[in-house]
């Protein structure tokens, strides 16, 4: 992958946004034999998409990747298998378990750095580009970064222009297709004066990890509380990943506390099921909103990951759905028994939309009943919600599809 110069060659996919999302897309496409540019806006080794976080990818997700060829030794290493998922209720009676045996007998997903995710997609396009020896008849990614993105505007010639300051330089390159994949405060979708529903939830997320007294065994935590959800992933070198979920009013007190104070805080609530807390790295706060837009797509334009939806964390659904929407876009693009395709056709574009309804409808959907659901808090709620989880822990069947539901098939 290349910073510069600018290849100002026939390109016929414009990224905007060089993240998780941005940069699995424009690896997927060159693999399809696209010529792709990457415009991201921040500085080498400082984007927000490549930062402390891990991200639990469901094994679904993690075989797609596979497909990619992005999962290599490396990679394989700085993942931690998740073999098991406990969801409980704080202070109250009742937990649903669910394991291998309700995924087909493979482990449910992998918990992984968002670090080691850019740095398997980095290795992979070096590989690539080692050893490539037919240029002209391969795709071919090209990095633009820092390049921040200004504007753009559909010609009569069947592509899109797009404007960009590149190292405080104007730039102006022109593609087939525009994809925005620039998260949830995309600079694209609000050019392109797309409209977005915003459900502000008032909470917020403290994320951190930790090394628990006790083996985690690849369990994962979801354990809900009356300000909101606290899960806890399993992660690699026998630590976990602590995502917190506090009402908005109480993360300010809750962000002062030393990591002693918090860490016992943490350990109480959860029962001390591991044993306590130790090694806590710096604590970081997420505003959660749930955004989702109303239109995909548009004139020689896609919109997607979180640029078209941001979920609340709850069921670890995010970039899982940002995966499948990468994994669709691509299908949609592929050659049909070898004729030319035009990337920013119309029908295509639409068609890709209609793909994405129904993932979009049953994801988010089933998002936001877990956050409304188990964030009552009301007299006999969490009775009610212990007795809920006691009874899905009998009823494989309901198990089963849960986890066919979060893996998205």
């Amino acid at each position: 992958m290349t910073n510069a110069p600018i290849d100002r060659s026939a390109q016929d996919i414009i990224i905007v946004g060089g993240g998780m999302v941005g940069g699995v897309l424009a690896h997927a496409l060159r693999r399809e034999g696209w010529r792709v540019t990457i415009l991201e806006g921040a500085a080498r080794g400082t984007s927000s998409s490549f930062d402390h976080r891990l991200t639990a990818l469901s094994d679904a997700s993690w075989r797609y990747f596979d497909a990619l060829d992005l999962i290599d030794e490396t990679t394989a290493r700085s993942a931690q298998a998740i073999e098991e998922v406990r969801v409980v209720d704080a202070g109250h009676f009742g937990m649903t378990r669910i394991t291998r045996a309700n995924n087909e007998g493979v482990a449910l997903g992998q918990v992984i750095a968002n670090r080691a995710i850019g740095a398997a997609i980095e290795r992979a396009e070096m590989e690539y580009a080692e050893h490539a020896t037919t240029p002209n008849a391969i795709g071919t990614v090209q990095r633009l970064q820092p390049a921040r993105y200004i504007s753009h505007h559909t010609l009569a010639t069947g592509k899109v222009e797009v404007h960009f300051d590149f190292h405080g330089e104007s730039h102006a390159l022109s593609a087939r297709l525009l994809v925005a994949a620039d998260g949830a405060e995309s600079s694209v979708r609000s050019a392109s004066q797309k409209s977005v529903e915003t459900v502000h939830y008032g909470q917020t997320a403290i994320v951190c990890t930790a090394k628990p007294a006790k083996a985690h065994h690849g369990t994962a935590f979801e354990c809900f509380t009356r300000g909101g959800p606290l899960a806890i992933l399993p992660a690699p070198a026998g630590r976990v990943s602590l995502v917190w979920v506090n009402r908005d009013k109480e993360v300010a007190q809750l962000m002062t506390l030393d990591n002693p104070a918090y860490a016992v805080r943490l350990d109480a609530l959860f029962r001390h099921r591991l044993g306590g807390f130790s090694e806590l790295t710096p604590r970081h706060a997420y505003p959660l909103n749930l955004i989702t837009l109303t239109e995909l797509v548009g004139d020689r334009l896609v919109i997607l990951g979180n640029a078209a939806h941001a979920l609340h964390p709850v069921a670890g659904q995010g970039f899982n759905l940002c995966l499948r929407d990468v994994r669709d876009l691509v299908a949609v693009l592929r050659s049909d028994r070898g004729e030319a395709v035009d990337p920013g056709d119309a029908q295509r574009l639409c068609r890709y939309a209609d793909e994405r309804a129904d993932d979009y409808r049953r994801t988010i959907g089933l998002t936001d009943r877990l956050v409304r659901g188990f964030s009552l808090d009301i007299p006999g709620a969490g009775m009610l919600r212990g007795a809920l989880l006691s009874l899905t822990d009998g009823m494989a069947p309901i198990k089963n599809r849960l986890v066919r539901l979060t893996r998205g098939i």
